[in-house]
């Protein structure tokens, strides 16, 4: 991939990622925190799965055991859902600003709150 491909991809992708904070405040004039967030999933499942479906081999577009529908329930409920949820819920009172540093402190504070809480990571 050239270089000058990789910048522009990678400023649409920080776009997008910065512009749901500001979408999401926005949104939540209209719409209750969790249908917002309803919706908002609603959008993205259908424009991913179908772009799984053209860019997949049939056989690789679903998991396939129920170990690993299990898995993608859990991650998708739990990391996926339930911290979009929340989020959505407290930019009710709080600004997009803070929204997307309280959010994007994720990966640096999952560790700190794993070694901290999980005895096996200390």
């Amino acid at each position: 991939m050239s270089t000058r491909r990789t910048v522009v991809l990678f400023v649409l992708a920080s776009l997008l990622f910065g512009g749901t904070f500001v979408g999401a405040k926005a949104g939540l004039d209209y719409f209750p925190p969790l249908l917002f967030v309803a919706f908002r999933f609603d959008v993205a499942a259908v424009v991913l799965l179908s772009y799984a479906a053209v860019t997949s081999d049939p056989g690789e577009l679903f998991p396939r055991t129920r170990g690993d529908w299990g898995g993608v329930l859990a991650t998708g409920v739990l990391v996926i859902g339930l911290a979009n949820a929340l989020l959505f819920v407290g930019q009710q009172y709080a600004t997009s600003a803070v929204a997307s540093v309280v959010f994007s402190l994720n990966p640096v504070l999952t560790p700190v709150f794993a070694a901290l809480l999980l005895a096996d990571e200390r």
